[in-house]
């Protein structure tokens, strides 16, 4: 009897399905990359090479957080040049009139950009403080980097988000990033949250081409 009874429990276990990757778009930006990027990124709903799905969700604020999930036909390493090349960032992001980066210590600098508004928004200036270095992920080491808005130091009212890149092969890099912006300047939130998710894709599609064309 104890024997059938071990033997259907062990039946039970394999009948178990294997646990699968959270969709990082679906989980609080806030904690750490170890906590929701177990698993393979194979679980994920990813769309088809340079396409991307974008999604916003409620971050506790007047403004949703968005997020862009997506694959480049890239090694990692060629995707994390461009997206932690913050200093060149006004030659090809969207709206970015200027952008210039002051090393703090190794993997840490501080990025101050300048971004067109339309009128008759005043631009914003500010400056965030960029953290980057490995994270390890169901796929192996990835790398990420977060950013969050240094008070006083711009016109808009918060800026935070983060790049996470996972290796889905050796030539094609899963892409993940997140960005909640609340600009200010009088801008209702539903006008912010109407035009993010295009914002948001604009960027997406001008780092992808950044990567090709190199």
């Amino acid at each position: 009897m104890e024997r059938a009874a071990g033997a259907l429990v062990a039946c039970l276990a394999l009948a178990v399905p294997p646990a699968q990757a959270m969709d990082p778009c679906e989980v609080d930006s806030r904690l750490a990359p170890e906590e929701y990027l177990g698993g393979s990124p194979l679980a994920w709903d990813l769309p088809p090479a340079g396409k991307w799905r974008v999604s916003r969700r409620e971050a506790g604020g007047r403004i949703r957080e968005g997020c862009g999930l997506g694959v480049i036909e890239a090694p990692l390493s060629a995707v994390r040049d461009v997206v932690d090349a913050a200093a060149d960032f006004d030659e090809f992001m969207p709206r970015i009139l200027g952008s210039d980066v002051e090393p703090v210590s190794p993997g840490v600098y501080l990025n101050r950009q300048i971004l067109d508004m339309p009128f008759p928004v005043e631009d914003r200036r500010y400056t965030v403080r960029v953290e980057t270095g490995e994270v390890e992920t169901g796929a192996g080491a990835g790398w990420q980097a977060r950013w969050a808005y240094v008070e006083g130091s711009g016109n808009v009212r918060e800026s935070r988000g983060s790049w996470t890149l996972i290796p889905l092969s050796p030539e094609r890099t899963v892409v993940v990033y997140r960005l909640l912006t609340d600009p200010g300047g009088g801008l209702p939130a539903w006008i912010v949250d109407y035009t993010a998710p295009r914002a948001l894709r604009r960027v997406l599609v001008a780092v992808r081409e950044r990567v090709l064309d190199r």
